[in-house]
């Protein structure tokens, strides 16, 4: 691939492939290059996301990776990827950002370490080598596993530490496709394993839904590597879920009550403390915990019995913003599929919940302010509470 650049460069000086040159014989991989494999590989994630919700049955089956995979990286795709920078570092610093802000569900908040763990290391470079590149990617596969309070093999966590191992580079031996293609390879097999280290992926006879979504991203890489263009109208592959997928999220609906909630707030800040937030955040009993970010903003992700609660701690530690909370016992009901027909409306309807469990109503909270704080009705701010504001506050809520 470096002699075709190279000859192709030499032809046309205006080629989108010169991104990738020869510096002192050695391969550099440049902004250009690397933003248009970027968006390659998110394209290839975002059209695999009705797959991957189909599959998704851990940590809980609520059949939602694929969307928060796709939120993510689409969050990237507007932000950091839609503009030139003026070098790899910097592309790199605006990806992690975006990636933090956008960041959903534990495989996008996983996902979104990563590129900050690799951006970290970059720092300002303007060219990036293969080495380096290799070293970042190293460094972000520790820092997406120690974003996580209790990291589990078997996941996408899993498939990046293999990724990352299988990109350290042995001088001379590889040119750079070779270089990315045997660590693709060396992924894949990594994917087909999880089955063996989670026995639910066993049970239900499929791989990891996040790791599946990690090495679609790095295949949609390698096909910009391997031809230079981007698919501007991928399709979903026509891959169904299996019956044991859904017998699968049948068994496992009822979910667990005490972290009933998948809740995420982004903070905003200067030296957060992300070692006491974690502290704090494990105090209140939350599972599937991980704080993704940098010293100056992080994402929270957290299932709990309490979204209130999550984010007034999280409050002590920075500006909170973006807050959500996704009721994972209703999404595991319909993605059960034993309902024909879901109805969704807002939380100003004051449905009773027994009623919206009885009917598969679904319910999206206002965001309601008061001031300069947002919360989200009934579920960061209960209804008497509301009213206790409204006697007492000095300012009108909005929303």
């Amino acid at each position: 691939m470096i002699d075709r650049l190279r000859l192709s460069s030499a032809m046309n000086q205006k080629t989108p492939m010169n991104a990738l040159s020869l510096e002192s014989n050695i391969p550099v991989i440049r902004a250009p290059m690397l933003r248009r494999a970027l968006i390659s590989g998110a394209r290839r994630v975002i059209s695999q996301r009705d797959y991957l919700n189909k599959i998704n049955v851990f940590p809980v089956p609520d059949g939602d990776t694929g969307s928060n995979l796709a939120f993510t990286l689409g969050n990237v795709l507007t932000g950091a990827l839609s503009r030139r920078a003026q070098g790899a570092g910097e592309l790199l610093r605006r990806v992690s950002e975006h990636a933090i802000d956008g960041a959903r569900g534990n495989s996008g908040a996983i996902l979104a370490q990563f590129f900050t763990g690799i951006s970290e290391r970059i720092g300002p470079s303007h060219v990036i080598s293969m080495e380096q590149m290799s070293q970042a990617i190293q460094h972000g596969a520790a820092s997406a596993r120690q974003a996580l309070s209790d990291p589990k093999e078997g996941t996408i966590l899993s498939v990046i530490a293999v990724f990352a191992e299988a990109l350290k580079v042995k001088p001379g031996r590889f040119h750079f496709r070779q270089w990315f293609e045997v660590a693709l390879d060396d992924a894949k097999k990594a994917l087909a394993n999880t089955p063996n280290q989670l026995p639910v992926l066993m049970k239900a006879g499929v791989v990891d839904a996040g790791a599946q979504g990690f090495v679609d991203m790095l295949d949609g890489v390698f096909q910009f590597i391997q031809d230079g263009q981007i698919q501007l109208d991928d399709e979903c592959e026509n891959l169904s879920a299996d019956l044991e997928v859904a017998n699968a999220h049948i068994e496992l609906s009822d979910g667990d009550a005490e972290h009933r909630w998948c809740s995420e707030c982004l903070i905003l800040g200067e030296g957060l403390d992300r070692s006491g937030l974690r502290a704090a955040v494990g105090d209140m009993g939350s599972s599937c915990v991980v704080i993704a970010g940098s010293a100056s903003r992080v994402r929270l992700h957290a299932h709990v019995g309490d979204p209130m609660q999550l984010f007034e701690i999280a409050a002590q530690f920075g500006r909170v913003e973006a807050t959500k909370a996704d009721d994972m016992q209703a999404q595991a009901r319909t993605a059960a599929g034993t309902k024909a027909v879901v109805v969704i409306t807002d939380t100003a309807a004051d449905l009773p919940e027994s009623l919206s469990e009885q009917l598969n109503i679904h319910w999206v909270p206002l965001r309601v302010s008061f001031g300069e704080k947002d919360y989200l009705d009934k579920v960061g701010l209960r209804t008497d509470e509301f009213y206790r504001k409204l006697r007492t506050e000095l300012v009108f809520p909005k929303r």
